[in-house]
């Protein structure tokens, strides 16, 4: 989906979902769709380790050119509803999905 228009009609549940399989493909599947599902959406409680977290950055920005300072906003990268809300936030900004 690309256009505004199009990310608009996009709804959370939606993102989340794309967003969930992005950190499914960031560990190399080391962390499922389900085991994020059981941690509440957590990424630490769901086992993403450090490598996986770099890889998640890199998705994130090649995705929605959304830039995920861990050091300076640790807190976009807690859970899969922080980073929801910072890609949406990235979207409205004039962000690309």
């Amino acid at each position: 989906m690309t256009g505004t228009a199009n990310e608009a009609a996009r709804t959370d549940t939606d993102l989340r979902e794309e967003i969930e399989l992005l950190v499914e493909t960031a560990t190399g599947r080391v962390v499922t769709v389900a085991d994020l599902r059981a941690a509440d959406g957590e990424l630490d409680r769901a086992g993403v380790n450090s490598i996986g977290y770099i890889n998640l950055m890199e998705v994130l920005e090649q995705r929605y050119d959304a830039v995920i300072d861990p050091e300076a906003d640790p807190e976009h990268l807690y859970s899969v509803d922080s980073i929801v809300r910072f890609v949406r936030a990235r979207l409205a900004e004039g962000g690309r999905a």
